[in-house]
C-alpha cells in the first residue's frame, strides 16, 4: 500500500508528528484531534473498498425520496430515512457492507444498511436506530465536523443544540486553514461502551500501531428527531480527552486506509 503523504509529497513514516500550522494546533488543543504523519503499512481491516473522493453532494445506493431497499418504512418518523439495519446486538466485529469515502483528508465509514444514506456536502445524515448506526453516526458527525471548519452548517445539522455545540462553533471558526493530507489521524479501530435505543457512547481508535500513536477517545450520540446526533460536551469539543494506547487489544480494528 503506497504511504501518505504531506502537501508537497514527501513520504512520512515513523512516529513523528506533523503539526503544519497555528490551524491545526488549535483544532489538536480545542478538539483533542490527534494530528500526526503515519507511515502506510499499517494492515487494516473492517472494509473492503478503498476510500473515494466524496463529492458535493453523494447519496447512498438506495436512498432518495421515495426511500430505499425493499421499500422498508421511515425510521422513526424521519421520513425519506430508511435504513434496512435492525440488529439491536453490540457488534463484535466491524460491520461487513461498509465502503470508504475519502473526506478532505480522512477515510470516513459508510454502511449500506446502518448508514448514512444521506450525504450533502460534509452533512451526513440517515442512520440505522442501531448500535452500528450509532457507531457511523460518531464516526462521521466527529469528523466531519472538524473538517468543514470554519463552516459550522454541518456541525449544526450532525450535533445536538445546547450550550456545548455553541462553544464548539465558536472554535470551529478559528480555525481558518484547511486539514491538509497527512495530517488528521486515521481511524483505526472502535469499541461501543455502551448501548440504549436514546444514547450511545462509541469509543474511537484513531492514528497509527506501527508510528506508536494510537489514541482512544469516547464519543456520545443521542437519538433526536429520528436520528443520530453527536453530543458535544458543555466546554466544547466532540469528545472526551483522548487516552494513548499501545494496541488495538480491546477494540475492533475498523479503518479505510
Amino acid at each position: 500500500m503506497a504511504k501518505r503523504t504531506t502537501g508537497d509529497g514527501e513520504e512520512q513514516g515513523g512516529n513523528r508528528l506533523f503539526i503544519a500550522s497555528a490551524a491545526i494546533i488549535l483544532v489538536v488543543v480545542l478538539l483533542g484531534i490527534f494530528v500526526v504523519a503515519t507511515s502506510g503499512d499499517d494492515k487494516k481491516e473492517g472494509g473492503s473498498a478503498a476510500p473515494q473522493p466524496s463529492g458535493a453532494s453523494t447519496p447512498a445506493a438506495g436512498t432518495g425520496s421515495q426511500g430505499g431497499a425493499g421499500g422498508q418504512q421511515p425510521s422513526d418518523g424521519n421520513e425519506g430515512c430508511r435504513p434496512t439495519d435492525k440488529d439491536k446486538s453490540v457488534p463484535t466485529s466491524a460491520p461487513g457492507d461498509v465502503s470508504w469515502d475519502l473526506v478532505n483528508t480522512v477515510a470516513l465509514p459508510r454502511s449500506k444498511s446502518a448508514g448514512p444514506l444521506q450525504i450533502d456536502g460534509k452533512t451526513a445524515s440517515c442512520y440505522a436506530h442501531t448500535p452500528r448506526g450509532a457507531l457511523m453516526a460518531a464516526a462521521n458527525g466527529f469528523y466531519r465536523s472538524i473538517l468543514s471548519a470554519p463552516d459550522v452548517k454541518p456541525l449544526k445539522a450532525q450535533a445536538l443544540p445546547g450550550a456545548g455545540r455553541d462553544a464548539l462553533e465558536t472554535q470551529l471558526k478559528k480555525i481558518s486553514q484547511p486539514v491538509q493530507s497527512g495530517q488528521m489521524a486515521q481511524i483505526a479501530g472502535f469499541r461501543i461502551v455502551s448501548y440504549t435505543d436514546t444514547t450511545t457512547v462509541v469509543s474511537l481508535v484513531n492514528g497509527s500501531q506501527s508510528a506508536n500513536s494510537l489514541k482512544s477517545s469516547d464519543i456520545t450520540v443521542q437519538w433526536s428527531g429520528g436520528d443520530w446526533k453527536i453530543v458535544p460536551p458543555p466546554g466544547g469539543g466532540l469528545n472526551t480527552p483522548g487516552d494513548q494506547l499501545n494496541s488495538l487489544d480491546g477494540y475492533i480494528p475498523f479503518g479505510g486506509v
